[in-house]
């Protein structure tokens, strides 16, 4: 469910922290009126949510979305881990675990069976304030969710012998959280802060209380908690509002309430206090954080709270990153924001120090420029840029009809407004300014800032953590040892009377194309959803391309694209991008930027500085060069990215897919100007890139535009790379020694490229066997957690980063140590019997899966424009997804049996392991 980018360390941290899951932004400019207040399109002035409630207290919030035949139904309790009592720690988010474990009606396999059934997707989140649930459906199928969640307010099974097994894969899960140092870290600053309040415990809870729990516990939590007078149901999507209040009373309306039920208020001293903590652990790169506490989300200070962190810190304009990162060089990343729980709200400012650099130090930069902020005053160009900011990120959010049900789930129970999200934002800049300003002087104290850093563990420190990790695998075996499930998962049954239907039809977007004489393509297409436009670049060259003695070389010249241009330098490219309320990325391979409609020509000229005139400054290139050492360092200290870097190095071997994109620390170091600016000059040319522009455009011509911005640019034809062919590898197992509590279990072996005859029916395997494009937990890999509890998440696909050369069957999980040997055989089983057997059953449900997970690609702006993009480098129509039923339909089942046994042959594949799992550390990590 969660995916995000390494560097927003604070999005990572809140995320995990306030929802748990139960498996596994763009921005835009908004244009300033006179008074310099941002303003919306009138259509996006008129969105209102629908509210109605039930006799029996079930709130329903409905807001239509129409962009695609798609549907979010979203179940919301206002029960969260605060409410639990002492002794109950971990319940409310052991539940979320288990109401989808069946029902009186219901087996235990039945909604994953349903929901995969009708091409659908499901998941849950337990936060400190609140529980839910989530359902996607094709428009077609909806109306099932209804169906299914007020089965699961009042009926769910609690089953021992269920609760066995999903109480050793919450273990996996709590392990997995204890490994992400940084929110882990957090995680106990919140702890230590909010001491005499609930937020002082985790939502996961300690083992210590879940090792005892038993079904019964979690009936009188649910039970009492569970009541349609404590829930929300919240609908956005193509759907009518009546239809959908009909269906909540037809499936909820005769559920009791409890008139008795009422929530407890929760009692926190506030004090002038600062508290630190530190933790030591085996890594290479620290972290620091620093915290405020702030109003919870219930006070409705969020706006203001979220234009300061953007005034403050958040953003490459804002006035810590230019003065610790840019000007300074005290850190290489800098992250800032919220966490928005109800009660009571924290600031957390989280960074990755140069080395040699002091927490203290960095505190008191922070320190210093709180005070120069409140004796200057928040500057007119200040607010707009912040303002700007956020009310862009708004656009994003109508983009996806889940983000938006989160978004007004969660502001209606914190606030009781249905239209908070859309409202809240409708204030002069004049009054906003001082509220920002009062906030960040009443709450942004420097009396009242606590600290945090996860540190390296010196030597002499390293055995006694090992030996603390190796008592708590103990005492987890011992205890959940006495948890056997001695019966199979039950099959499902009552999934047999659904039936699917047939897709709605939907017009897939098509493009206009048009090639211009210096060889740039340009794919564009016109929709008019929200008043933005997304252009992403796709470069012939990819990160593969660097020298052998230079891997890393396109990374740093795609950062130094950003870090100084003929007509701007590094900051003021960063003010006049934010200021505009622009996104931008660059990165090997690809260059996107995004911009309000009136901006388009000015967000192309922006794409031009880039394209054409980086002038890779030495000062800029020394301070990249420090932040892409310390990123290694980062990503070498997290086994779940370079695991996969490792696997590369052993399939590969001399084939450029085997070269690392980040590079090495010595790679990195021996980089001079010159290698950057010849590689620009080679690869960054218009005769290897291919431009799609998706949008709100009407009204542009878009190649008369094109053409007067980039006519001028000339390069070089990028030279087409000689791949070696890929070797079979014999069966191998290669151990990577690292301190974590768990271990990470990959198996590879290649594959096929994307032009291969076998594509399709390994992506119909892929549905079957991984999950594929919808995550199933239907899959043949989930089903094995399901039975042992093994994992928390587990993974697999026969089509791993197939691309024009062949990609990798892989499956890919995470294992406590004295589980290992166990998981091993279980993950060896399946994929022996892989292709042993394929259901009529599966077979259809994984080709509907595709099709009606295409409508994804279709979603927003950006989704298309990468969509037109992947079509046009496979020498895809783009009439490939109307016809994309009738291709599936012409495989067979034997076609998908023969796909899997050609790549998996006689079942030779490499196991890397990365853990605890040799005697000694390796060397030092490049």
């Amino acid at each position: 469910m969660i995916y995000i980018k390494k560097k927003n360390l604070v999005t990572v941290i809140l995320v995990i922290l306030i929802t748990q899951t139960l498996s596994m932004g763009t921005y835009s400019y908004c244009k300033n009126t006179d008074k310099g207040s941002p303003v919306m399109s009138e259509s996006i002035k008129k969105i209102q949510v629908v509210k109605d409630t039930l006799s029996n207290g079930l709130t329903i919030l409905i807001k239509p979305v129409k962009t695609i035949p798609k549907v979010t139904v979203e179940l919301w309790y206002k029960v969260g881990s605060k409410d639990e009592k002492l002794g109950e720690k971990g319940i409310a988010h052991l539940i979320e675990h288990m109401i989808f474990k069946g029902t009186k009606k219901l087996s235990e396999s039945d909604i994953n069976a349903i929901v995969y059934k009708l091409s659908g997707s499901c998941n849950a989140f337990t936060s400190y304030d609140y529980t839910g649930y989530i359902f996607n459906f094709p428009t077609q199928h909806y109306k099932t969710a209804f169906s299914l969640m007020a089965d699961c307010m009042q009926n769910c099974a609690f089953d021992e012998q269920m609760l066995n097994s999903e109480m050793k894969a919450v273990i996996q899960e709590l392990k997995m959280y204890k490994d992400n140092y940084t929110s882990d870290l957090a995680e106990k600053m919140i702890e230590v802060i909010f001491a005499d309040h609930p937020y002082h415990y985790p939502v996961i809870g300690y083992k210590q209380d879940l090792w005892t729990v038993s079904a019964n516990d979690l009936r009188s939590f649910y039970k009492k908690h569970y009541l349609p007078n404590n829930a929300t149901l919240v609908v956005v999507g193509d759907v009518d509002p009546d239809e959908v209040i009909a269906l909540a009373n037809e499936y909820f309306g005769s559920i009791p309430a409890d008139p008795t039920y009422k929530k407890d208020h929760f009692f926190f001293s506030h004090d002038i206090v600062a508290k630190s903590v530190k933790l030591y652990r085996d890594i290479q790169q620290p972290v620091f954080i620093y915290s405020f506490v702030t109003p919870g989300l219930k006070d409705k200070q969020d706006y203001p709270a979220h234009i300061a962190e953007w005034i403050f810190g958040k953003g490459r304009g804002s006035i810590l990153y230019k003065k610790l990162v840019n000007e300074l060089c005290y850190v290489t990343s800098l992250e800032i924001d919220s966490c928005d729980l109800f009660d009571h709200g924290l600031t957390f400012i989280c960074c990755e120090p140069v080395e040699g650099v002091t927490q203290e130090q960095i505190k008191q930069v922070i320190v210093d420029e709180l005070y120069r902020l409140l004796d200057e005053h928040i500057s007119e160009q200040q607010i707009t840029r912040a303002v700007n900011k956020v009310k862009s990120g708004f656009y994003s959010v109508l983009e996806s009809t889940e983000d938006q049900a989160d978004m007004i789930g969660k502001y209606f129970l914190a606030t009781g407004d249905e239209n908070y999200l859309f409202n809240s934002m409708n204030i002069d800049n004049k009054e906003l300014s001082n509220q920002v300003y009062n906030f960040i002087k009443t709450y942004w104290r420097p009396s009242v800032m606590h600290e945090g850093a996860v540190l390296p563990l010196v030597e002499e420190e390293k055995p006694v953590w090992q030996h603390l990790q190796e008592i708590s695998d103990n005492e987890d075996q011992q205890i959940l040892a006495a948890r056997v499930r001695t019966l199979p998962v039950q099959p499902a049954f009552f999934a047999d009377k659904i039936l699917a239907q047939d897709p709605i039809p939907f017009a897939y977007a098509k493009p206009e194309t048009f090639a211009m004489k210096n060889g740039l393509q340009v794919i564009y297409s016109d929709t008019n959803v929200i008043p933005k436009i997304s252009v992403v670049l796709s470069f012939k060259a990819q990160h593969f391309y660097d020298p052998d003695d230079k891997q890393g070389l396109y990374n740093f010249v795609s950062c130094m694209m950003t870090e100084g241009t003929k007509n701007y330098t590094a900051d003021e490219l960063a003010d006049y991008i934010e200021s505009k309320g622009m996104s931008l990325a660059s990165y090997p391979g690809s260059l996107m930027i995004t911009m309000l409609k009136e901006d388009f020509q000015e967000g192309l000229e922006i794409v031009k500085e880039l394209l054409q005139n980086a002038t890779f400054p030495k000062n800029e290139i020394e301070k990249v060069r420090m932040q892409l050492q310390n990123d290694l360092k980062s990503y070498w200290d997290e086994p779940r990215s370079f695991s996969n870097q490792l696997m590369k190095a052993i399939i590969y071997k001399n084939h450029p897919y085997a070269k690392n994109l980040l590079g090495t620390q010595d790679s990195i170091n021996a980089i001079h100007k010159r290698d950057l600016v010849d590689f620009y000059k080679q690869y960054i040319t218009p005769a290897g890139i291919t431009m799609a522009i998706v949008g709100d455009i009407a009204g542009y011509n878009v190649p008369e535009i094109c053409t007067s911005i980039f006519a001028d640019w000339q390069g070089k034809e990028v030279e087409n790379l000689v791949y070696p062919s890929i070797e079979m590898p014999t069966s191998k197992v290669e151990n990577y020694y690292i301190n974590r509590d768990q271990v990470v279990l990959l198996y590879a072996r290649p594959s096929i490229a994307r032009q291969n005859p076998d594509y399709d029916k390994l992506l119909i395997f892929d549905q079957i066997f991984g999950g594929g494009f919808l995550h199933s937990m239907n899959s043949r890999l989930f089903q094995l957690r399901e039975e042992t509890g093994l994992f928390y998440t587990i993974n697999g696909t026969f089509l791993a980063g197939a691309d024009e050369q062949p990609g990798m069957f892989q499956i890919k999980t995470i294992i406590s140590l004295d589980r290992l040997v166990e998981a091993e055989k279980a993950i060896t089983k399946v994929i022996v019997d892989a292709a042993k057997a394929l259901t009529d059953q599966e077979f259809e449900e994984a080709k509907r899966a595709i099709v009606n997970a295409a409508l994804d690609n279709f979603s927003s702006n950006t989704n298309i424009a990468r969509t037109f993009l992947y079509l046009h480098k496979f020498l895809l129509p783009f009439t490939y997804f109307d016809n994309r039923l009738a291709a599936l339909n012409a495989i067979t089942k034997q076609d998908v049996i023969g796909a899997v046994k050609r790549v998996l042959g006689d079942n030779n594949y490499v196991l890397v392991r990365v853990g605890r799992v040799a005697d000694q550390p390796n060397e030092k990590a490049e």
